[in-house]
């Protein structure tokens, strides 16, 4: 059970440097007349420029970055978690219409997974005008079984860096946007989405708490934890009337 938030950072499509346009691989176009002899620099400084730089980041983290996407298939909300290179792979295989899967390809080659993660939070949209805006990332502590409220206290680590509260949780809070109420969108059902890296100052936290508003006010809410980077999740899906049905989802 969750009680306190430690680390709050908020988030809105103004807080993120969209960059989602810059190709993967800017060879040479930003490359200056007295910057030959160091091509690369630019490179080392921004190893990867694909996508939304998080520009505030919680306490416990290092670096956060988001690329959304789009594919021309329909599908039910989805939150899933990707704790390594495999299962990233498998899932980008799965959604072979995606429609900036080189971008995203990029994306998930640049994730060093021994101290991040990858969270994909996608659903429906009636038009291509929308997007999956992250709002909001925080790190929460656990309830303390032996009531001495101890969730309260601040975060502390030991001689290897990690974190000494073991039930802290990686809470990211999203929802989908329309990107320009002027714009003019064909009616098609379309699945939009954004995938986040986070990275982590220690060892990546073993617990995701995700929560994605659609389009409509529906939210849908998932806990994932891992052992040995597997995942597993049990989701509960509200109407904006209150009421709601369970659903069952895994990745491996």
């Amino acid at each position: 059970m969750l009680c306190t938030t430690t680390t709050v950072v908020g988030l809105s499509a103004g807080c993120l440097a969209d960059d989602t346009s810059q190709p993967a691989d800017d060879d040479g176009d930003d490359a200056t007349d007295d910057d030959n002899s160091s091509p690369t620099d630019n490179t080392e400084n921004n190893p990867d420029p694909v996508g939304d730089a998080i520009e505030d980041v919680p306490d416990g983290l290092a670096d956060g970055r988001t690329l959304t996407y789009q594919s021309s298939t329909s599908g039910e909300p989805d939150i899933t978690v990707l704790r390594d290179a495999d299962r990233a792979a498998e899932w980008l295989d799965e959604r072979g219409s995606l429609r900036n899967a080189d971008a995203v390809a990029t994306f998930i080659d640049a994730t060093d997974f021994e101290m991040s993660i990858l969270v994909s939070l996608s659903d429906e949209a009636p038009t291509p005008c929308y997007e999956v805006v992250l709002e909001a990332i925080t790190i929460e502590a656990g309830e303390s079984g032996d009531g001495d409220s101890s969730a309260s206290k601040p975060k502390t680590s030991d001689s290897d860096g990690r974190n000494a509260d073991e039930d802290e949780t990686l809470v990211l809070e999203a929802a989908v946007h329309e990107t320009a109420e002027d714009q003019v969108c064909a009616q098609t059902i379309t699945t939009v989405g954004r995938l986040v890296r986070v990275t982590f100052e220690s060892e990546p936290l073993t617990t995701v708490s995700a929560t994605l508003v659609g389009h409509d006010g529906s939210t849908y809410g998932a806990t994932m934890g891992s052992d040995s980077g597997s995942a597993s999740a049990s989701s509960t899906v509200e109407s904006e009337w209150g009421s709601g049905s369970d659903r069952q989802s895994s990745d491996s």
